[in-house]
């Protein structure tokens, strides 16, 4: 494993524990997710935070602000991916095999830099590295999962044989965490754990300032197309451009503009997406877990791009089946543009908002291990 990591931001304002977070940084589902976690674990406690990941600093600063530090250090592989719909396999065994097991003098280092910082707590999304750190140091440790890389990887040990080893050793810390939730929705439902609603970020603006802030003038139908934290080919946008009454929001392109009726985000730009999704109409997007759980809380109708080589999709289709409204577009209806005549049917679909979620509940169980004495 490369133990090279760095920190950026020492300015840290607190009021109450200090708390490090190690954050998986496949796409920006579990960073949305984290961010959700500390946002709550800030507002109930004055928490801070030092965040270990590989997902960008921005994504966290749009979140939770100058509560944190920002260490860039290689905590999870997850799976690499050739584009936002399509996993790189033998990418990703190469990448685990650097990564496991975990190197013991990094994991000597960060949990020296952890407790220099005065944490008390360790939460992992669903990194374990996190857990070994937490255990090093003699910290509790929470896992919050709605999936573990496990679990995804087993379908993949015969054409990949070299995973299920590395998926052992990821189970090992994965058992070892102190306290483990699972949010909804969740693959692999155990019932000795916890279960918590589905975990998103609010909104920060109201319709007309998420509008404004957009760039985005009158009441017309705005509706956003992303795949995540990962590019895409879009090959329909000459498709979108001619649709001159609606508005449309599309992250994951080489480079961030305006091109008239498009609103242009590369993953590099900052974009808080709650505020997106509360000036919108409609989405398209892909199936995961951060984008179902913050369309859940807005409640915004939904045509969901699945991935069936992908174990996850059966419980993120099920739940946004019952509890959103939208429909189920496939990958190549995606990429031939197939859904772009059903779009007014999209934004006519009933608004289905949620109240609240499970952050509150994730922080209250971070607080109280953080209150603690260490061993």
């Amino acid at each position: 494993m490369n133990a090279a990591w760095a920190e950026t931001g020492r300015s840290v304002d607190s009021l109450g524990p200090r708390i490090a977070a190690f954050v998986s940084p496949h796409g920006f589902g579990h960073a949305a997710r984290s961010s959700a976690i500390m946002a709550e674990a800030r507002r109930q406690s004055g928490a801070s935070f030092e965040v270990f990941t590989t997902a960008p600093k921005w994504f966290f600063q749009e979140s939770i602000g100058g509560s944190f530090r920002y260490h860039e250090a290689v905590v999870d592989v997850g799976f690499r991916q050739r584009s936002a719909l399509e996993v790189d396999l033998k990418a990703t065994v190469a990448a685990l095999r650097t990564h496991l097991p975990f190197d013991v003098e990094l994991v000597r280092e960060l949990a020296g830099a952890v407790l220099a910082a005065g944490c008390r707590a360790v939460l992992c999304d669903i990194a374990p590295l996190g857990v070994a750190i937490a255990e090093e140091a003699g910290l509790p440790s929470i896992l919050v999962e709605n999936f573990t890389w496990p679990w995804l990887y087993e379908p993949l040990f015969a054409e990949a044989p070299e995973l299920e080893s590395m998926a052992a050793e990821i189970d090992v810390w994965t058992d070892r965490a102190t306290t483990r939730l699972q949010a909804t929705p969740v693959c692999e439902r155990i019932s000795e754990y916890e279960i918590v609603d589905p975990i998103s970020r609010p909104a920060q603006l109201l319709r007309g300032q998420a509008r404004a802030m957009l760039g985005i003038e009158g009441d017309g139908p705005v509706v956003v197309v992303t795949m995540g934290g990962y590019g895409e080919e879009l090959p329909f946008l000459d498709r979108l451009r001619a649709l001159a009454d609606t508005t449309f929001v599309i992250t994951g392109v080489a480079r961030s503009g305006t091109d008239g009726n498009l609103r242009l985000f590369d993953n590099n730009t900052p974009l808080f997406m709650p505020n997106v999704l509360a000036a919108a109409d409609g989405i398209v997007a892909k199936l995961g877990y951060g984008t179902v759980a913050e369309v859940w809380r807005e409640g915004l109708p939904f045509a969901h791009v699945t991935r069936p080589d992908s174990r996850e999709m059966a419980s993120l289709e099920a739940f946004a089946s019952e509890e959103l409204s939208g429909f189920l577009i496939t990958r190549d209806q995606f990429a031939n543009g197939d859904w772009i005549d059903r779009l007014p049917e999209l934004v006519a679909m009933t608004r289905r908002p949620h109240v609240g979620g499970g952050a509150a509940r994730v922080a209250e169980v971070l607080l109280e291990l953080a209150a603690t004495d260490p061993p």
